[in-house]
């Protein structure tokens, strides 16, 4: 009995050690509709905004930031649409840090998934353990609701992993714009 609770403590042991061993990145994101009097932040549970799924008034952006927790630097962050085979997403451009390089991977018919790659090769264009990557996506949304949380696979030197954005829920600052001022007015 006595050797039967010792392995029973020590595989609580190890599940906890597991669990706090942490994961070897985080990403988080902002996503914003392009509307035409200018960029609205706008959260995932949010009501989808009228007209923002109809072209031309239908382009979106996320804004990511990707953290490396691991030792070993990051050299690629892979985000994922489309992940539900719907063809709700259309990719229009991104941006990135100098010295990476944007790639959209599918999709492969008959499937509509596909994905983003940022990735480097240039080892000071790496990041670092405990630095952010920032980077971000443009594109045109055809969904009826607002876009939410993505698949990612971040790759360091010395390994990867999988795992899901989360969503930055404090609204960012928006900046003022001739076209937010004259709305006002109308």
């Amino acid at each position: 009995m006595r050797t039967m609770r010792l392995a029973w403590a020590a595989v609580l042991l190890m599940l906890a050690g597991a669990a706090a061993a942490g994961t070897l990145s985080d990403a988080d994101f902002v996503l914003y509709y392009l509307a035409p009097g200018g960029d609205v932040p706008v959260l995932s549970t949010s009501q989808l905004p009228t007209g923002s799924n109809v072209p031309p008034n239908n382009r979106w952006r996320y804004d990511y930031r990707a953290l490396n927790k691991s030792a070993n630097p990051l050299n690629t962050w892979t985000v994922y649409f489309n992940s539900d085979n719907v063809d709700n997403a259309h990719y229009v451009s991104g941006s990135a840090p100098a010295n990476w390089v944007i790639t959209k991977l599918g999709p492969v018919a008959p499937n509509f998934n596909y994905k983003i790659r940022f990735r480097t090769t240039v080892a000071g264009a790496k990041i670092p353990a405990n630095g952010v990557l920032a980077c971000s996506v443009t594109f045109d949304w055809t969904g009826p609701t607002v876009p939410g949380v993505q698949n990612y696979d971040a790759i360091n030197d010395g390994g990867s992993e999988s795992g899901v954005t989360t969503e930055l829920t404090a609204t960012p600052a928006q900046t003022t714009t001739w076209g937010r001022i004259k709305a006002l007015y109308r």
